[in-house]
């Protein structure tokens, strides 16, 4: 049974959100920027943002200006003084954020009787980024985090010790406020390895279980970078990364098994990398690396890597050798626009270095 989601969206009702006049927060926001800011925030209404939170009941979400004693009530402490509770609304997976794991996080937050959030990363249109237990937000989004999981989705109080304390904040917190915070953990980009490896004792780093911890956290926040397009940035991740995969000592099979596993995301990220900031050199020697590295095993090499391999030779002037890795390339994902793309643009480079060969030819038969 298949959804048309075109009726779907026909048969509802639509809501229009004008958030482009939303600016960044700064130190030098006049009151027209804080106006514009508070009327895109009225906009989130029950924590239900962009249709994110399809699966949340009313009863769950905030009903806003309800005093924060009723929400308290349904709260379970995860402070020994009770300074931060929490309702979990949607489960998470996987493991709680370790000591100085890089985080993602959307949330609205709000003050007690206050009809719109104060705060709200959804209005700004980009989730917040920190490292946990670094001191880089306030003491109870910290430690809310901390007791979260990937994808879950949680409503947290927090007395005023774990906000802003008694002074408040630049007009916009009043003293000794309480704060209720509505918050999603997106990802857990880095799991704090790669801020603690070196940290630890020689003969600890030199363990392959440690080794890969770092690598994977490496690995993470070269994905992160390369989102935020610093291809840069992330072929240094990707290349600390093999280095120390490289040379790791392996104690047994199944470290060779994580070892091989790991490496053959970072080659092919490599691949893909180092192909957009055009060094088809770079990009073919880790394309050697993945290819010996797939001889034994019956692990196919990705399309991915294929097509970008048949864009590198082709900057090198190998076309034949690009021709063949398109076709395998397209063999594995025939509908890839992108491999019909490069199909045509290597066609018609063929041509063109045809023609200035037959002109070349041209010209040194008339000189003779």
């Amino acid at each position: 049974m298949s959804v048309n989601l075109k009726n779907l969206l026909e048969g509802g009702a639509i809501f229009d959100l004008d958030l482009n006049k939303v600016k960044e927060d700064s130190e030098d926001e006049d009151e027209e920027s804080t106006k514009e800011i508070k009327e895109a925030m009225s906009n989130f209404v029950n924590f239900n943002c962009e249709g994110q939170f399809d699966e949340l009941f009313d009863e769950d979400s905030y009903v806003q200006g309800q005093p924060f004693e009723i929400l308290g009530s349904k709260m379970t402490s995860i402070t020994d003084d009770g300074g931060v509770k929490k309702r979990s609304l949607r489960e998470g997976y996987g493991d709680k954020p370790a000591d100085l794991a890089l985080v993602k996080v959307h949330y609205n937050a709000y003050i007690e009787y206050e009809s719109t959030p104060y705060d709200s990363t959804y209005a700004r249109k980009k989730a917040h980024k920190f490292v946990v237990n670094n001191g880089e937000v306030i003491p109870g989004l910290d430690l809310a985090v901390q007791s979260m999981k990937t994808s879950e989705k949680s409503q947290f109080i927090f007395t005023p010790d774990y906000g802003y304390g008694k002074l408040g904040c630049l007009g916009r917190i009043p003293p000794n406020s309480s704060l209720l915070f509505e918050i999603e953990l997106i990802e857990i980009i880095d799991s704090g390895a790669a801020l603690t490896f070196k940290d630890l004792p020689k003969e600890e780093q030199r363990k392959f279980e440690e080794v890969y911890k770092y690598c994977m956290a490496l690995c993470a926040r070269g994905k992160d970078v390369f989102k935020q397009g610093n291809v840069k940035g992330a072929i240094k991740e990707y290349n600390q990364a093999v280095a120390r995969l490289e040379s790791a000592q392996l104690e047994n099979y199944e470290d060779q098994e994580k070892q091989n596993e790991l490496l053959h995301k970072l080659y092919t990220n490599l691949i893909v990398c180092y192909t957009k900031v055009e060094e088809p050199r770079k990009s073919c020697n880790n394309f050697n690396k993945l290819k010996n590295l797939l001889k034994e095993t019956n692990v196919e090499m990705p399309a991915k890597a294929l097509y970008n391999n048949a864009k590198c030779l082709r900057m090198l002037g190998d076309f034949q050798l690009a021709k063949r890795r398109l076709k395998e390339a397209l063999k594995l994902d025939p509908k890839s626009p992108d491999i019909a793309n490069e199909f045509i643009t290597l066609n018609n480079q063929i041509t063109a270095y045809k023609q200035s060969e037959a002109e070349l030819a041209k010209k040194f038969m008339g000189q003779n």
